[in-house]
């Protein structure tokens, strides 16, 4: 009984280290008037990703034109462009800020398609966090669900 018991045991404990849980956070605010937006991703898995740029260009570029093809923003039915202003790499994580420039009207509505690392692990789940109004507003996106709209 005991050694069936340890053998159970075993074999939960190893699958669970074995799990590899993929989780991406985005996140949306303003600050006064200006939108912006910070990622935090898995930092293997996106330099993996990234890995097919051209080696003549900065890292930082290819990550923006990876993230443009795989992730895009619609505010009130206006495109939104964003603009790389930093990134920072950790042992696990890299962090990216992007501002998506002036937006003087009231946040009604946000369209969100968000892709990335879906090509890789079809396990990927990309959080998406809106702070708008006084309210944060929470999305999980995945390889069923890579859109989504956002009122308020």
């Amino acid at each position: 009984m005991i050694k069936t018991l340890f053998i159970v045991l075993s074999l939960v404990s190893a699958k669970i280290e074995k799990h590899d849980f993929k989780l991406a956070h985005y996140e949306l605010s303003r600050n006064n008037d200006e939108l912006r937006l910070h990622i935090r991703v898995d930092r293997f898995d996106f330099l993996k990703a990234v890995s097919m740029c051209s080696q003549n260009q900065e890292l930082s570029n290819c990550m923006s034109n990876y993230l443009r093809r795989h992730f895009s923003l619609t505010f009130n039915g206006v495109k939104k462009e964003y603009k790389y202003v930093t990134h920072e790499i950790d042992k696990d994580f890299i962090e990216l800020d992007y501002t998506l420039g002036l937006f003087t009207q009231e946040v009604k509505e946000i369209n969100v398609y968000n892709d990335v690392l879906l090509e890789q692990d079809e396990d990927q789940e990309n959080i998406i966090v809106s702070r708008f109004h006084d309210r944060k507003r929470s999305f999980r996106l995945n390889k069923t669900r890579f859109e989504t709209t956002i009122k308020y």
